[in-house]
């Protein structure tokens, strides 16, 4: 398992902050996006060709070396686990607890986020999550794809929810159908918020739920997919 780590993001709504960069073999089968040019990692030729090149071991670090990393960091550092790719994963395609537990007690200094799109409904993954936001340090969100979706991921109470959402979803006032608020995320729709500044997906015990409006070269086709979603 092959992770490069960035020691400054280039990336203006992420801000100058460590964001590491995981194979793309992590991503699970359950990923609607996996082998979809809607996923963002893809759409972009920069973030892509990065992808691909750490896949190939051409950058980064094994597990063992990328988790010492983290280890150095500074106290409190703010950082974002997986600007593309997810968790470690077995070979029966669920997440590979042993070194899941090993990042996340790496991670006990900082204040760091990441977000998953394996299933948590899958009692294995979810037991795996909940372990890994026990740990103080990295928060493990759950990303959902449809605001259904995003109800049923809260009740299962592991960990904090995402959501994507269309492009033109108005920036305030959205809720799910079971009432949980949303609040869009704000380094999208404030040009004087980062991701450095604003630390919402760090927070593992709020009640509301982050929606990420489709942006990328490939917004107007996964906008389409999600209004169709939503719409059942």
């Amino acid at each position: 398992m092959w992770v490069h780590l960035t020691p400054k993001s280039s990336n203006s709504k992420v801000g100058k902050i460590p964001v590491s960069t995981t194979e793309s073999a992590s991503c699970p089968n359950e990923c609607p996006m996996k082998d979809d040019e809607t996923c963002y990692a893809k759409s972009g030729f920069h973030l892509r060709m990065h992808w691909d090149k750490v896949g190939e071991g051409q950058r980064g670090d094994n597990w063992k070396a990328f988790c010492n990393r983290v280890r150095r960091f500074a106290i409190r550092q703010i950082w974002r686990h997986n600007q593309a790719g997810d968790l470690p994963q077995r070979k029966d395609g669920k997440i590979a607890r042993r070194k899941a537990l090993q990042l996340a007690d790496a991670s006990q200094h900082t204040r760091g986020w990441t977000y998953t799109h394996y299933d948590p409904t899958d009692e294995y993954n979810a037991e795996t999550i909940r372990r890994m936001n026990e740990f103080d340090g990295l928060t493990v969100n759950l990303s959902a794809d449809s605001l259904t979706q995003a109800d049923e991921y809260a009740k299962l109470g592991i960990a904090p929810v995402t959501v994507v959402l269309p492009e033109n979803t108005p920036h305030r006032g959205n809720k799910t159908p079971d009432g949980l608020p949303i609040v869009v995320c704000p380094a999208q729709t404030a040009d004087d918020v980062t991701c450095e500044k604003c630390k919402l997906c760090t927070v593992k015990n709020r009640q509301s739920v982050v929606g990420f409006l489709a942006h990328g070269t490939k917004k107007r086709a996964l906008t389409e997919t999600l209004t169709k979603k939503d719409a059942k």
